[in-house]
């Protein structure tokens, strides 16, 4: 698919309200209308305690039989769809300058950026792709950025003072489908610049956290290498190493680790601290802990753990997720779970105030995934990529974006 076949979306927001005891009205093929009575529920504090409730009108069946009931007020809009199918990947919004002739006031604007990532192909379950896309929400249209230098999955990239870096992740190749890397490299013009090599990681890690945090890059968590091979997924442990990037002398130093090492978590900053949401262990599965690190203390201290699922079968926490800060709460998107037996997608969409330390579900995801990206922009978040099953199946295209 060409730049030139990408269109714009006139589809209509989706809302979500969650109905309670009064029943639904109006079933039609054009959508669901249920009775004005909606609730939301809270948890957090020191535990997982129920709160207040809210009410609105005008709400809506959730589609999603494995959540309950419908969830509360949110809007989500089917938006142009990526260039193509991919999965295990890690989104940036990346702020441009633009030329403002006549003024001395910056102009700023900010686009989705995507590199790598796994993409299905004819006679091939799991390719591996160098390509990097660009989304303008204004336009609601993709484009194509300079190619990494090799292809690679579970690439992270961080947004920071006005260059893009893309951080570890794995390759494939003879020797196995999960090589761990320890390179980084670092763009300094989003349309017509070339990668270029900067510090390695001090030791390789993947499936991490990677954020901008008062200028400075940090890398927290994921997974290692527990020997000497480094080929496959069996070969890796989780980690607690926490790393972070000075510029200046091009080096990475070390911070305290994270107390609680997982990988295949989200990460979000608010107001100068880090939120490591979610993921899972080797060992343990899926976690709910959230932990919050102070970069001028260096200190870590948890924060409310993730709700529970209303899945009875699904397990406490998730992993795979994708987090987003947007007017002044964090959002959590989508993740999976897998029993000897079974496995899932969440489509629950958990809202955090870190002012409260509470958890309440939002507007749930009416296209469930995993492996996914969320990136705020200016008019919302918008939730990229992903696998609509566990374990990868299902990979897909879609972007969708997210208002409350």
């Amino acid at each position: 698919m060409t730049k030139d076949q990408l269109g714009t979306s006139s589809a209509k927001p989706i809302t979500r309200r969650r109905a309670l005891n009064l029943g639904v009205k109006g079933l039609t093929a054009g959508g669901l209308s249920a009775a004005a009575f909606t609730s939301g529920l809270s948890v957090g504090g020191p535990g997982l305690n129920s709160g207040a409730l809210m009410s609105s009108a005008n709400a809506m069946l959730h589609p999603h039989p494995e959540d309950g009931a419908p969830l509360p007020l949110g809007a989500w809009t089917p938006m142009a769809d990526m260039p193509f199918a991919v999965q295990e990947i890690y989104p940036v919004a990346h702020r441009l300058l633009l030329q403002n002739k006549g003024s001395l006031k910056p102009v700023f604007k900010s686009l989705l950026v995507n590199a790598g990532g796994l993409t299905p192909e004819p006679g091939f379950k799991y390719n591996v792709s160098d390509k990097v896309s660009i989304y303008d929400a204004a336009l609601n249209q993709w484009s194509s950025g300079p190619s990494l230098p090799r292809p690679a999955h579970h690439v992270a990239l961080v947004s920071n003072n006005g260059r893009l870096y893309s951080i570890g992740g794995f390759l494939r190749d003879k020797e196995g489908g999960w090589r761990m890397r320890s390179r980084c490299y670092v763009l300094d013009d989003l349309f017509k610049g070339k990668w270029r090599d900067m510090a390695r990681l001090p030791l390789p890690q993947a499936e991490t956290v990677a954020v901008s945090l008062r200028g400075r890059i940090h890398v927290v968590s994921g997974r290692s290498p527990g020997g000497s091979q480094n080929q496959e997924w069996n070969d890796h442990i989780d980690t607690d190493k926490h790393w972070v990037y000075v510029a200046g002398a091009d080096q990475w130093v070390e911070r305290r680790p994270i107390p609680a090492p997982r990988n295949s978590a989200a990460g979000a900053v608010f107001q100068d601290a880090l939120y490591v949401i979610g993921g899972r262990s080797v060992t343990q599965g899926n976690s709910a802990r959230v932990d919050v690190y102070d970069p001028l203390a260096d200190r870590w201290q948890t924060a409310a753990p993730l709700p529970p699922s209303q899945n009875s079968q699904a397990p406490i926490g998730r992993g795979g997720l994708a987090a987003a800060v947007w007017r002044g709460h964090i959002y959590v998107f989508g993740g999976e779970w897998r029993r000897a037996t079974s496995g899932g997608v969440y489509s629950q969409v958990w809202e955090y105030d870190p002012k409260e330390d509470r958890w309440r579900g939002v507007a749930a995801m009416p296209r469930p995934r995993h492996g996914l990206g969320a990136v705020p922009l200016q008019d919302g978040i918008y939730i990229a990529g992903g696998a609509a099953k566990p374990g990868g199946e299902e990979t897909s295209a879609a972007l969708d974006r997210f208002t409350i």
